[in-house]
């Protein structure tokens, strides 16, 4: 089903990016929006400006959803979140009566358009109060290089644990290797993190970001239920490990036991030569 209505807010203030901000601007449209329901990205922004604003307007909150749903029965907004570090799902179901809000992780559950309502909904454009002023300030901007792939928009991710080893075997095996060659993005777990393989900025996990890729391929990683956590909702999960009992391989779709210096270079070289072949 389509959009109602599609809101733009403008304020000056917004331009910076500032968690308060976004918390003071939607505070303002559901004042006079009065929404039943806002769903935010469960991306770092919508981490931090969901809850804000759930306590602020003194609502329900349910977060980290890979699927939110109504109960034609009750009207309550339910949230499908993983619990006990991704083994298992839980449901939270909101009653009506108020604002609900959730946050959806990206790449979650599927978005279509009623075909019988094909035409654009109508939009309205919000001016807010420009008498808002943040308690924080932007001191600097770092802009990822161009053509880099960010972890939550890529399609194809490969990961790395503490089995890749070295900073130097990332960058050749994997960064200027396999995921170049896939046009994937990269990134690890905090064990690579805490090795210095990765910086802390890649890190997928209960503590770190979290993917929903079509392919995921975990090298060199474990499987443990924290970095499970960030990735479990990979359609694909491909692991190469040298432990033929490693937890990864319970959650693979496909699994190589193996040297990922041996397996990673011939599995870049016969993709390279596919992907030559189909374009």
């Amino acid at each position: 089903m389509g959009a109602d209505e599609v809101a733009f807010l403008r304020a000056p203030w917004l331009e910076a990016g500032q968690p308060d901000a976004w918390v003071a601007a939607l505070e303002e449209s559901c004042a006079r929006l009065q929404p039943d329901v806002l769903i935010l990205a469960h991306i770092t922004m919508g981490r931090e400006v969901g809850p804000r604003l759930a306590a602020r307007l003194a609502v329900p909150i349910v977060t980290d959803c890979t699927e939110v749903r109504m109960d034609g029965d009750s009207g309550a907004l339910v949230g499908v979140r993983p619990c006990f570090s991704g083994k298992a799902l839980s449901e939270i179901a909101l009653a009506p009566g108020s604002l609900r809000i959730a946050t959806l992780r990206r790449a979650s559950g599927s978005a279509t358009v009623s075909a019988a309502n094909p035409a654009p909904a109508p939009s309205v454009t919000l001016e807010l109060s420009a008498a808002h002023a943040g308690h924080t300030r932007v001191l600097e901007r770092v802009v990822p290089p161009p053509g880099a792939l960010r972890l939550e928009d890529a399609s194809i991710v490969v990961g790395v644990g503490r089995g890749v080893a070295t900073a130097e075997a990332f960058r050749s095996y994997i960064v200027e290797g396999l995921a170049k060659t896939l046009g994937a993005a990269v990134g690890g777990s905090r064990g690579a993190v805490d090795m210095g393989i990765i910086p802390a900025e890649l890190q997928i996990g209960l503590t770190g970001r979290v993917v929903s890729p079509s392919v995921y391929v975990a090298i060199g990683l474990s499987g443990s239920p924290q970095h499970m956590a960030g990735c479990g909702g990979a359609s694909t999960i491909v692991a190469i490990n040298t432990d033929p009992q490693a937890p990864i391989f319970a959650y693979a779709r496909h699994g190589v036991v193996g040297d990922f210096r041996k397996v990673v270079p011939s599995l870049t070289e016969r993709l390279a030569k596919i992907l030559a072949e189909d374009a």
